[in-house]
């Protein structure tokens, strides 16, 4: 008998020990079904827990950098499928992994993750996103089919456009059964382009900006209002926008959401706020290239490893027909800058200069990073090396402790280009540092008034009266008073001014250096003269100013020269290459109609000056008509030396002025001009010597004599100047700039990109208790533990464009 095998015999273990399986029962057949005997009603049926399914991450390779547009980008244009069993690489790409379920996800939701994984800019507004995908199903008998299978299968698209659309794709990208499946995302922008240049240009102290999510917003990268009428006038502020939105619609438009309107519109306009930081230089030195005599001056830094980009720093530019009218204007320049409200911070500093009828030319411009010293102190050194005037030139500038600082560097420096210069102070914004300490409109007006005197014995009793109101009005703030002077006694102190004798001059201000007035906040204050002390007068008084450098501009016509003037006004809200062009298009258009009104006057007999000036004069003209006696006191000649001093005496209703009418010869550096004679006249009034034109005392001297009142005043008064200024003709530049390299500059250009550090989101100052801000997954994590949400938050406010320069 064969002995049975141990295979069979361990088949069949014996019971052994109390968790032995049951024996089965004799009576069945080895391999026969044994039937279930029936449940009880109290027993329930016993199931396996079905094991859990652990769902895995989908990680999402994303393609950039396709020269094509991405509506016509095919699959097979990003990866080409080859027989190894492997992808060729044709576009760069970056693998990011996606939520456990990105069916759940909105589209912008995936913009945002689109945003954290490039590091975009928080306010990217032309973001495309394409979503492919290959799947195939795989026959039951085909147990191990070869993965180049998948090599001729076609890839299916799907652009982005709603939630509707990009759910469609997520639903597809669920495992299944025997279904072999490829996927991939392309993302088209103007940054992300440049995302590999970019990441070895930022900075590590770079830290990416939150973006805020408004409610009801659908997608990121669209806008519902028409965008023609959101860009007619860019000097529109987001609240006048959003107020017109809302009664054209017929619902509540906040004006958050009317800004980002508008930076769409501005973008669809004149390209992205990214692109024109490529397109501004670009445009420049083709507008040099066309116009000869433009000063431009690009500065920038390396990028490491990429000779062909660089950051874009600053950029100064003064354009040839405006360095040329300013040589008939007087020499005078008002220095202004304002912050950039875009998407990027920045500063737009402006030297603007006046014709005689105080129409305002902007000779210089230019764009920098920051309100700072150093970068003030570029500025004017560009302009030095730009400008070239006859006379000397007189800086107007506003009370700022950088700016002061870089002025006081290029007076003082032995390289200077300019022969002689002067500073001065703006009066309005001189006020409005006056008006933070004493807080009251009637006493902002009497320190204006203060500053516009040109006689120093009213000079004198306005700083008395001045010196009594800010007395009271300190006392009372500091008693815990209103803070507000009666409104009455200072109109009334003002209306007194007139009668009351002269007093004594105040005690002279020191004459210190231009920096040590920065100290104002460490001095009590307990009057106008501590106010004042430091502050030089013949920096901010006309009637201190010597050898009237300030041709009587105090500051107010370009005290809101960035709102008000007809170059200038709206473009801070603008790209930087928007900025470059319609400054120019509008110079052009400026030009052509002031050339036009200046031919038309000087071809009228019946017109002696500017318009203006004309008013001007006629006002003199008739007050001059009420001094009744002349006398003439002194006549000194000295014909051989060819000098001439005549004086007289003018009497009118209350006083009586000394007039003095001088000639001189002044020899020509050129020989064979010869020699020519210089006629002034000056007045007790002051008002000639500060304004370099003929007071009412001299023109009712000249009319008794039969002198005309031109032959006393400045050149850049009279009509001929003004025709010179104006005359200069523009050529354009090709609008196809941003495609055609300059000339001279075709075979070694870069490109420039923008310093991501500066970039800003949406202001803060528009947004309300109800916006819902989108933070990025590391700040929602860190904001349980160390509150760090609140410290980005706090940057992205300090980042914004609604700052304003820091004043003394």
């Amino acid at each position: 008998m064969e002995e049975p095998r141990a295979e069979s015999a361990a088949a069949f273990p014996s019971p052994a020990g109390p968790d032995a399986l049951p024996a089965p029962n004799q009576g069945t057949a080895g391999g026969a079904t044994k039937r279930k005997s029936p449940a009880t009603a109290t027993e329930k049926a016993v199931r396996k827990p079905r094991k859990r399914q652990v769902e895995e991450p989908i990680h999402m390779p994303v393609y950039y950098g396709c020269m094509q547009d991405i509506h016509s980008v095919r699959g097979e244009d990003l990866v080409e499928d080859c027989s190894e069993l492997y992808a060729k690489k044709i576009c760069e790409h970056i693998v990011g992994e996606l939520p456990l379920q990105p069916q759940s996800m909105s589209l912008v939701d995936l913009q945002l993750w689109i945003f954290k994984l490039f590091r975009l800019h928080p306010e990217t507004q032309d973001l495309k996103i394409k979503g492919f995908l290959k799947q195939r199903t795989t026959d039951s008998y085909d147990e191990e089919e070869p993965g180049w299978y998948m090599e001729y299968w076609p890839w299916d698209s799907c652009d982005f456009w709603s939630d509707k659309s990009w759910t469609s794709f997520a639903n597809k990208l669920k495992r299944k059964r025997n279904v072999t499946q490829r996927f991939m995302l392309y993302v088209q922008s103007s940054e992300i382009k440049h995302y590999d240049i970019l990441l070895k240009a930022v900075n590590d102290d770079y830290s990416q900006l939150v973006t805020v999510v408004l409610p009801g917003t659908d997608n990121l990268a669209s806008s519902r209002f028409g965008f023609r009428s959101l860009v007619e006038d860019l000097t529109v502020s987001a609240q006048e926008l959003a107020a017109n939105l809302s009664s054209h619609l017929g619902e509540h438009i906040s004006p958050a959401e009317a800004w980002r309107a508008k930076q769409v519109a501005l973008e669809r306009k004149f390209g992205t706020f990214y692109n024109s930081h490529n397109f501004a230089p670009r445009l420049l030195k083709e507008i040099a290239r066309k116009n000869p005599g433009c000063f431009v001056d690009i500065k920038d830094a390396e990028v490491a490893g990429c000779k062909d980009f660089r950051v874009l720093q600053s950029m100064f530019w003064a354009f040839a027909q405006c360095l040329q009218a300013f040589r008939t204007c007087r020499p005078v320049l008002c220095i202004k800058g304002t912050p950039l409200c875009g998407k990027y911070q920045g500063v737009l500093l402006t030297a603007v200069a006046l014709d005689a009828n105080d129409s305002s030319i902007p000779v210089a411009c230019a764009i920098v990073e920051a309100d700072t010293k150093e970068s003030w102190l570029w500025f004017l050194r560009n302009l030095e090396q730009a400008v070239v005037h006859q006379s000397d030139i007189c800086i107007i500038h506003d009370y700022k402790r950088e700016l002061i600082d870089a002025v006081e560097v290029l007076l003082t420096s032995r390289q200077r280009k300019w022969r002689r210069a002067e500073s001065r102070w703006c009066m309005e914004d001189l006020a409005e540092n006056f008006f933070a300490y004493f807080g009251d409109e009637n006493l902002v007006m009497m320190f204006k008034k203060l500053c516009q005197q040109n006689r120093r014995h009213k000079f004198s009793k306005i700083w008395k009266e001045l010196d009594e109101l800010t007395s009271i009005y300190m006392a009372e703030k500091e008693h815990g008073a209103s803070g507000k002077m009666q409104q009455e006694s200072v109109k009334d102190g003002v209306a007194e001014l007139e009668a009351e004798n002269p007093c004594n001059q105040p005690d002279p201000v020191e004459n210190v250096k231009e920096g040590d007035h920065a100290n104002d906040n460490n001095r009590k204050i307990t009057k106008f003269s501590d106010w004042i002390h430091l502050k030089p007068k013949e920096k901010w008084s006309l009637a201190y100013d010597s050898d009237g450098a300030r041709y009587g501009i105090m500051g107010s016509d370009i005290a809101d020269v960035y709102k008000n003037d007809p170059i200038l006004k709206g473009i801070t809200c603008l790209p930087l290459g928007a900025i470059v062009e319609v400054t120019f298009l509008r110079l052009v258009e400026y030009f052509e109609n002031a050339s036009v009104a200046a031919n038309k006057a000087i071809g009228n007999p019946s017109i002696n000056f500017p318009e203006r000036v004309q008013a001007d004069m006629n006002s003199k003209m008739q007050k001059a008509e009420m001094h009744k006696y002349f006398q003439k006191y002194t006549d000194y000649e000295n014909v051989g030396g060819g000098e001439d001093d005549r004086a007289f005496t003018v009497k009118g209703r209350k006083r009586e002025v000394t007039v003095h009418l001088k000639s001189e010869n002044t020899l020509s550096m050129n020989k064979s001009k010869g020699s020519t004679i210089r006629k002034t006249a000056t007045c007790t009034c002051n008002k000639p010597q500060l304004l370099h034109k003929p007071c009412s005392h001299v023109i009712a001297i000249c009319c008794e004599i039969g002198v005309s009142t031109a032959t006393y005043m400045s050149p850049y008064y009279c009509l001929p100047y003004l025709v010179c200024t104006w005359r200069p003709k523009f050529n354009k530049f090709p609008h196809n700039y941003k495609d055609v390299a300059p000339g001279y500059f075709r075979d070694n250009i870069p490109t420039w990109i923008p310093d991501k550090r500066l970039e800003c989101g949406l202001p803060v100052r528009l947004l309300s208790d109800c916006v819902q801000t989108a933070v990025v997954e590391e700040e929602q994590q860190s904001s349980t533990e160390d509150g760090s949400v609140e410290q980005n938050q706090g940057t992205q406010e300090a980042k914004t464009h609604s700052e304003e320069p820091s004043q003394i």
